[in-house]
């Protein structure tokens, strides 16, 4: 028999997860959540450089200022590292090292947060419990990572963690699925905007940015469709053929977009900050293609190498339903992190607080009481949290999630709705309103769609009846 054969069965904590605990799925949103807000540091410390290169320097708080950009940008690059490592490992003395990454990510976040608390409070002279809100907001991650780190259907994993059953591949797609779903919706949007703005954009330089905001639609569909291939293919190649075909054109189209753009600001002013943006959008837009390239590539090069000592691949117990919920876990963090600030400040910034998730997809648009959107945000971690550990409740907790996070979404914007009719149809103000609803209501109608949906059989076992032989 062949090593592969004679392989002890891994160990699972539940019968019904991954043999990785789906953390490769939270691998692959912290490369995407690092990558992002790298970028968005970056560019936001570029900016600051040439402001005060403009004034001639600055003085202690402009150089605190950079202190705290600075910072915050080694933290998101350390994000990111922490999911690469949790994909691929990093060498160590002990080995392998997976969740080294995670806790030197928990550390930095958690010292960045005190710093900012810190600063603004003592520096700016802000108020004390808005800045707490702030720091707070800061800590809500790596606090997260570290109580679950601690558990120990994670904690086992430190040195050596096996690859699912699929090689994650189904849980990537659900991944490619929604955040196609988004990108989609969002970019067909746009481009209905831009063409409802008239000649102003149809003509000129303007027509740079509607070719490249349709090329973006173009890439979001391509994208969707790699992630329904993914959940309804049973054949792993076409899986990887497709999710490599997204990832190219996306490289492709993130270059054709950044020189749409150059080209359009060169049309009128050419400036180092212009330049500096356009660099930044690219980086973002190359992101996610560039993480799934690598991660569809990676695992399959590895069983080719393998040969016939490759191990057999086949449907992963949970379905690649551990990704939705660390995507619903971790989306429901990164909200509460934001509102954070609103609630330890005044009526003011709780108002401010309601417009958040709505601006941000998840959520209502600031025409209700905020305390809608945390009790949604509140179900929203939890339905994200049982799919992790896939609880026998979990598809019922989801799916009731999904219902009422829709119900709120629609509760909350229905004086948005109910004043369409003052508008001219759906068009300027309206179109953006129905807009940001359809796209709050992406996650909680793909979350009741994926968590209920019939799974083919992988593989059908077929009686063939014997030949007939003649007399």
């Amino acid at each position: 028999m062949s090593d592969a054969q004679n392989q002890a069965p891994v160990s699972l904590v539940d019968p019904n997860v991954p043999a990785d605990q789906g953390l490769s799925s939270l691998g692959l949103l912290m490369q995407l959540g690092g990558s992002l807000f790298a970028a968005v540091m970056t560019l936001a410390t570029f900016t600051a450089l040439l402001a005060l290169g403009a004034r001639g320097g600055g003085g202690g708080e402009n150089l605190v200022i950079l202190l705290l950009l600075g910072v915050s940008l080694t933290r998101s690059i350390f994000h990111r590292m922490a999911g690469t490592e949790l994909l691929y490992g990093k060498p160590s003395f002990e080995g392998v090292s997976r969740l080294g990454g995670v806790k030197r990510y928990i550390a930095i976040g958690l010292a960045h947060s005190a710093m900012v608390f810190l600063i603004l409070s003592g520096k700016f002279h802000m108020d004390m419990k808005l800045a707490l809100g702030i720091g707070l907001g800061c800590a809500a991650w790596p606090v997260t990572l570290a109580v679950l780190m601690t558990l120990p259907r994670f904690r086992r994993f430190n040195t050596e963690m096996p690859v699912a059953e699929d090689k994650g591949f189904e849980a990537a797609s659900i991944l490619m699925t929604v955040l196609g779903l988004c990108g989609l919706l969002g970019g067909a949007v746009v481009l209905v905007l831009m063409v409802q703005a008239g000649s102003e954009l149809t003509k000129g330089a303007g027509v740079l940015l509607v070719l490249t905001t349709a090329m973006l639609v173009v890439r979001s569909f391509i994208h969707v469709q790699a992630g329904f291939s993914g959940l309804r293919e049973t054949s792993v190649d076409r899986s990887v053929e497709l999710a490599n075909r997204y990832a190219n054109f996306g490289v492709i189209s993130s270059f054709c977009g950044g020189g749409a753009l150059l080209l359009w600001v060169m049309t009128s002013a050419v400036s180092v900050a212009g330049m500096a943006l356009i660099t930044g959008l690219v980086w973002m837009l190359m992101a996610w293609p560039l993480i799934i390239r690598r991660f569809f590539s990676d695992r399959q090069f590895v069983d080719l190498l393998a040969g016939d000592n490759a191990p057999i691949h086949r449907r992963a117990p949970d379905a690649g339903i551990t990704a939705l919920g660390w995507f619903l876990f971790a989306y429901s963090i990164m909200q509460a992190s934001f509102m954070l600030p609103s609630l330890f400040g005044g009526s003011e910034m709780r108002e401010m607080g309601g417009m958040l998730p709505g601006l941000m997809g998840g959520g209502g648009g600031g025409f209700r009481s905020m305390w809608w959107t945390v009790g949604e945000l509140v179900l929203q971690g939890w339905a994200g949290y049982e799919p992790v550990r896939m609880s026998p409740q979990s598809r019922i907790i989801a799916t009731i999630y999904g219902l009422v996070g829709g119900g709120v979404t629609i509760f909350m914007n229905y004086p948005l709705l109910h004043n369409l009719k003052h508008m001219r149809g759906v068009m300027g103000a309206g179109s953006v309103g129905i807009a940001m609803l359809a796209l709050s209501l992406v996650i909680p109608v793909a979350t009741i769609v994926l968590v209920n949906r019939k799974l083919a059989p992988t593989a059908r076992a077929r009686f063939k009846s014997k030949p007939t032989t003649g007399a």
